[in-house]
């Protein structure tokens, strides 16, 4: 590969030296002939429109003899408008005139009436629009007498219709595009041979002397001036010079290619040997997290079963004091009361999730009013002193669902938003259908989580508080899922955090059966 690249360099060079010396000879040639368009140009437009002016000038004394002149321009049918002016006063008039665009006596105008008093004993032109309509060249040329005359001519032109050219007129090889101006001002277009004006790529330029005015000749090769061979022989060399370093490089390719197959291969062999290290690491580690989730699993369903009834006699005993306690006792024994309401009924929550995360029940699926529930889920767990709650108004069809199930999802993520504003703060509740399905979603504005916290936040006993399991969201998450939903959190620090989820609209789609 380093001989070839060797090779490339040198063709590179090779290559572009050959092809500076062609784009120069290429501009040479094209300047060349450029310059001989234009001397062609001045000679034969400047001294025949010049010597038709002069006879047309001479003719206009008499009315016969200018008629006569007139017509055998005319009769070329590419001038529309032949005339003399003359001036009276600071106006010009027309005296004598063939063609339809001027009438005898009317007075000049315009771009006509500037042309006419710049005329002098050397040729005038110019390319204007005129009120007839079109674009037209025209000229004007001084006449000797006592009164200042001009003669005045008009041909219509189209730049925008290409002129042809074929291969027995001079300089067919060249893209031409004439100016009657010192620059390339599209509105002086004359002619050009080519649709795409202005030329584009390399161009030349060429003055073209016509009386007192310099026209602009562009012009662009249509085909390499140099030739066919000359244009060809960059990449000739080019090519000869990678031939030879193909050939080169394959002499060295096959000296080593034994010794890249014999490292190929034991590359090839160490890298499957650590793939199967991975793959086996981790399997093992999939496997032992399976097993591990599997002893918890066992062990929160022995631990919740265990704590179920002392719980509910726990409850029963306290309804029983409460009860029995006068309405005029003491606050403290009231307050002590309701802390331990307080503390059995978290305790069941924990029991009630690790019963759910051991044996999750079967969805039973009913028709649910989704903004019913939303209410429901914020009368069971009220804000606590310092937290607002924003329940906007929802306006969703109803879903198919486990109305138990998908309620303690809701109840899960509200009691977190609580949990998640020690200083108080503002939960939004609101829901909408997108894409075929209802999406709830919870913002609070909260503490936030980092990225690694939100990472971890659905998986089994992984909580960030001094209390809890670190079960709810992990259930919750299972619960939507095997509703074909999904959950997800969205969190950044001290920016809150924005908990969405996502049912099926239709029964189908939720993967149940009503």
């Amino acid at each position: 590969m380093v001989v070839l690249a060797v090779f490339a360099l040198v063709s590179a060079g090779l290559f572009a030296g050959a092809k500076n010396l062609v784009a120069d000879q290429e501009k040479r040639l094209l300047a060349e002939r450029t310059a001989e368009v234009g001397t062609l140009l001045s000679s034969a437009v400047g001294t025949s429109v010049q010597s038709s002016l002069s006879s047309l000038g001479t003719a206009a004394q008499s009315p016969t003899a200018f008629a006569q002149v007139a017509q055998a321009s005319l009769a070329s049918g590419s001038i529309t408008t032949v005339a003399v002016a003359a001036q009276q006063g600071s106006d010009w008039v027309v005296k004598a005139v063939a063609g339809k665009a001027l009438a005898v006596g009317e007075q000049l105008t315009g771009s006509r009436l500037a042309l006419v008093r710049s005329a002098g004993t050397k040729l005038r032109s110019d390319v204007f629009n005129v009120p007839e309509g079109g674009a037209r060249l025209a000229v004007a040329l001084g006449v000797p007498g006592p009164v200042r005359t001009v003669a005045y001519e008009e041909v219509v032109v189209n730049p925008s219709r290409a002129t042809p050219l074929t291969q027995s007129q001079p300089f067919h090889e060249l893209n031409v595009a004439l100016y009657v101006s010192t620059r390339a001002d599209a509105a002086k277009l004359l002619l050009s041979t080519t649709s795409q004006v202005p030329l584009r790529g390399k161009t030349a330029t060429a003055a073209v002397l016509v009386g007192d005015d310099s026209w602009l000749i562009v012009a662009a090769a249509r085909e390499p001036l140099a030739g066919t061979l000359a244009s060809n022989v960059p990449m000739i060399l080019a090519l000869a010079m990678l031939l030879i370093g193909l050939a080169m490089a394959g002499v060295v390719e096959s000296v080593s290619r034994r010794r890249d197959y014999a490292l190929t291969l034991v590359d090839e062999r160490t890298a499957a040997l650590q793939t199967s290290l991975g793959d086996l690491e981790k399997a093992q580690n999939a496997l032992v997290a399976n097993e591990r989730l599997a002893a918890l699993g066992q062990m929160a369903a022995t631990v919740g079963h265990e704590l179920r009834n002392p719980l509910g006699v726990l409850t029963n005993s306290l309804y029983l004091i409460r009860n029995t306690v006068s309405a005029d006792a003491d606050d403290r024994l009231r307050r002590q009361l309701d802390t331990a309401d307080r503390e059995i009924s978290a305790a069941t929550l924990i029991v009630s999730d690790l019963l759910e995360f051991s044996r999750p029940r079967a969805a039973n699926p009913t028709s649910v009013d989704v903004a019913a529930l939303l209410g429901e889920a914020v009368s069971v767990a009220p804000p606590p002193a310092g937290i607002s709650v924003l329940h906007d108004e929802v306006d969703v069809p109803q879903i198919v669902v486990d109305r138990d199930q998908i309620r303690q999802v809701i109840l899960n993520l509200l009691t977190n938003a609580y949990e998640a504003m020690p200083e108080g703060g503002t939960v939004r509740i609101t829901a909408q259908v997108i894409d075929h399905a209802v999406t709830i979603s919870v913002l609070d504005s909260g503490l936030g989580m980092d990225e690694q916290t939100r990472a971890q936040v659905f998986e089994p006993f992984f909580s960030s508080k001094v209390k809890g399991t670190g079960l709810g969201l992990a259930v919750s998450k299972r619960i939507v899922e095997k509703h074909l939903g999904n959950l997800t959190m969205t969190s950044q620090p001290g920016q809150g955090c924005t908990a969405v989820l996502t049912l099926p609209l239709t029964p189908a789609e939720a993967g149940v059966t009503v």
